[in-house]
């Protein structure tokens, strides 16, 4: 896009401008590339110049409320949509697995490891909350995994938007998970570009806690993928990061199921995590070697899969765990 200041490159969400076409003249949000933040890397556009054209509203829920960008969704729950009458009847997610994760950077990981395992074809839906990026589109890591065939479809709740179904909030996201896409296996993050203060309970990621939490109270099986990292070169990140800490300890309510890499040394702060929780220990290696050589590319805060195994390992593990609770004869 050319500026006043030279090229640059920049992000347009045509739900919330209308399209913009060659030749027009747009307003561009550069905050964060003149910031040097690290997710995105582009401009966004927020006004064209020009009378925008928008589609009939799908539906009579918005999101972005009350902002200058708010725009109506077709969401899953409202009385509009085909799904109403299923989320309204919905009672329970019947034992099915629900990977929770901290970080987006986990997510490929988690599904690739999922389908490596499992004994069957299994549907994986993942949703996305609206801790960190709002619009699914952003993710060229979800567009990935969809077009591979790891995610077989996406519900965005909250205030995020974008998915292949609208949700108000999680815990009709987890309805329709099971109830409208029929998942298998659900996976539960944030979006890419998390935030952490350096403090205990200043951190995005901390939602893992209060879907664990939502996941139990609708009767789901509620898996906790931990951060790991022999690599991160924060020591508040090194070993079991103090997130995933915090998040066990003191935001979860229920007794999760905490995956972890089986390996010979001691992962450090293992013996931090509350008794009251279940660790599985899982030989992810066999995953964490698949993903490797599947072409598909992955990295966390820069880094590859070969510069902090030990991340990926963690998540292949919350993977396999998930993969292991669903019966090769169950529908």
């Amino acid at each position: 896009m050319q500026t006043d200041y030279g090229m640059r490159q920049a992000i347009c969400y045509p739900e919330l401008t209308g399209y913009v076409h060659s030749g027009e003249t747009v307003i561009l949000n550069t905050t964060a590339v003149e910031m040097k933040l690290g997710t995105g890397g582009m401009d966004f556009i927020v006004h064209i110049e020009r009378e925008p054209s928008y589609p009939e509203p799908p539906g009579h829920i918005f999101k972005l409320r009350y902002t200058p960008l708010q725009t109506p969704v077709l969401a899953v729950e409202a009385p509009e949509s085909p799904w109403h009458k299923e989320i309204a009847a919905f009672s329970s997610l019947g034992g099915t697995p629900v990977v929770c994760a901290e970080l987006h950077s986990q997510l490929a990981a988690i599904a690739f490891a999922i389908h490596h395992t499992a004994r069957k074809p299994v549907r994986v839906v993942y949703i996305m909350t609206d801790g960190a990026a709002l619009p699914l589109a952003l993710s060229r890591m979800v567009s990935t995994m969809l077009e591979k065939n790891l995610i077989q479809a996406t519900i965005t709740c909250g205030q995020a938007f974008g998915g292949d179904l609208e949700a108000v909030n999680l815990y009709s996201a987890l309805a329709a998970a099971k109830v409208a896409v029929k998942a298998d296996i659900i996976i539960v993050c944030q979006g890419p570009g998390g935030v952490g203060t350096s403090t205990s309970l200043g951190f995005s990621g901390i939602e893992q806690g209060s879907a664990l939490n939502a996941v139990s109270s609708l009767g789901g099986y509620p898996i906790a993928a931990v951060r790991l990292s022999g690599s991160d070169p924060r020591k508040r990140h090194r070993g079991i990061s103090h997130h995933t800490l915090t998040v066990l300890q003191t935001v979860t309510l229920c007794s999760a199921h905490v995956a972890l890499p089986e390996q010979k040394e001691k992962i450090e702060g293992d013996d931090l995590i509350d008794t009251k929780h279940e660790i599985h220990c899982l030989p992810a290696d066999d995953a964490l070697e698949a993903l490797l050589n599947s072409g598909i590319t992955v990295n966390t805060m820069g880094r590859t899969i070969m510069e902090d195994s030990g991340f990926f390992l963690a998540a292949c593990a919350a993977g396999q765990l998930a993969a292991s609770t669903v019966s090769p004869d169950s529908d």
